[in-house]
């Protein structure tokens, strides 16, 4: 099992003393990544010690919050304010907790967000508040959806949701949804919170891609994006290409927002490879611009190459295709994409199947991703304990 801060990563901090360590391990990791100006904010002392929280609550204090609200709190997040009574920096858009002075119901603390007007209003009108000063967003904790071992349901009502978000199941996987989140934005900067060992996460999910094992690689390359990876976040976009049909989203979002996605991989291989998706779903002017405002003044898009056998089978089904016996043409690629090579350590499926204006409509999502779920010829002289 994978330890981080001497917590195990598919783990949640359940006691305080986990609590401790859990953010003891998130407190360095902001303290690294953040600017100066917030590192100024949040003074010398904070940054001496690299402790983001405060004085861990009492019982004394607990048992009073408690008897205030008339409910015994979620052990979790009851670990967590003996832990650390308030938190600053908790996640992406939160800046503050609330302590055990000011933790409070919904209702009392903040009225008119329990009249929305729909069928969430029952839940805010129950929903205990722990968070304080945010960017227009609340953490909720609900007392009537509670687990077997006590936790209470967690949710992030945002002004940009049109509802509640995502429930959790407790106060500590909301949090390491936000840390992760935490993770992904500045890694999508280029201020990578942990970034040994993604180019080896890179390496690992291209030999995954090769052998067929396109989830497993997507999560290695999705990994490696966390950690800082300009080449982890372009190859997890060219793995969604074929799983996922928005992926022109994705490559507004993930490669074309991020100039260090560009820089690891180069703008003539975005160009060739990821732009054609992108300015097929997305063909208006505002498109374009984005495009040369990401990639700079460019010609003609390059053409990546094809093994000699490869290129004379899509040739074959090109023929074939604008005769129109789209079965035939099919089965041409079908047969050609086993052998599909490419000596590239950026190239791990044949993205021509999804760009090129003739071969394209052969393939359907089912198609796409039975080629990113097919093993290559190489995969074999992979190493296979890798």
């Amino acid at each position: 099992m994978i330890l981080r801060w001497g917590v195990a990563l598919n783990s949640r901090p359940h006691t305080a003393e986990q609590w401790r360590v859990y953010l003891a391990g998130y407190s360095a990791d902001f303290l690294r990544v953040a600017d100066a100006d917030r590192l100024q904010e949040l003074g010398a002392e904070r940054r001496s010690s690299g402790w983001l929280g405060f004085a861990g609550a009492d019982q004394d204090a607990l048992t009073a919050v408690e008897e205030r609200l008339g409910a015994a709190l979620p052990p979790g997040y009851r670990a967590f304010l003996e832990a650390s009574d308030g938190w600053l920096e908790m996640g992406p858009f939160v800046w503050t907790m609330r302590t055990t002075a000011d933790v409070g119901w919904l209702r009392d603390i903040e009225p008119d967000l329990c009249d929305m007007g729909d069928k969430t209003d029952e839940l805010l009108a129950r929903a205990l508040l722990v968070s304080a000063d945010a960017d227009a967003c609340y953490w909720l904790l609900d007392p009537a959806d509670v687990s077997d071992d006590g936790e209470w349901a967690a949710y992030i009502w945002a002004s940009w949701y049109p509802g509640l978000g995502d429930r959790f199941e407790s106060f500590a996987d909301l949090v390491a949804a936000e840390r992760e989140s935490f993770e992904e934005l500045n890694a999508g900067e280029g201020r990578a919170v942990e970034p040994a060992g993604a180019a080896e996460l890179v390496t690992q999910g291209r030999q995954l891609a090769l052998r067929g094992e396109a989830q497993r690689a997507a999560e290695c390359f999705e990994t490696a994006a966390r950690k800082g990876s300009g080449a982890g976040q372009y190859l997890a976009v060219v793995m969604a290409a074929f799983l996922q049909p928005q992926v022109h989203h994705r490559i507004r979002n993930d490669v074309l927002g991020h100039p260090h996605v560009i820089e690891a991989v180069g703008a003539g291989r975005v160009h060739a490879e990821l732009v054609p998706l992108f300015l097929r779903r997305e063909s208006g002017a505002w498109a374009g611009r984005l495009v040369k405002d990401a990639l700079g003044e460019l010609g003609e898009a390059p053409v990546l190459p094809e093994t000699p056998d490869f290129a004379a089978a899509l040739d074959q089904a090109r023929d074939l295709a604008r005769r129109g016996d789209s079965d035939a043409a099919w089965s041409a690629v079908a047969a050609a994409v086993p052998r599909w090579h490419s000596d590239d350590p950026l190239r791990i499926a044949p993205l021509t199947l999804l760009t090129d204006p003739v071969l394209r409509a052969l393939v359907t999502p089912q198609r796409a991703a039975w080629i990113v779920t097919t093993p290559k010829s190489v995969f074999t002289a992979l190493d296979p304990t890798t």
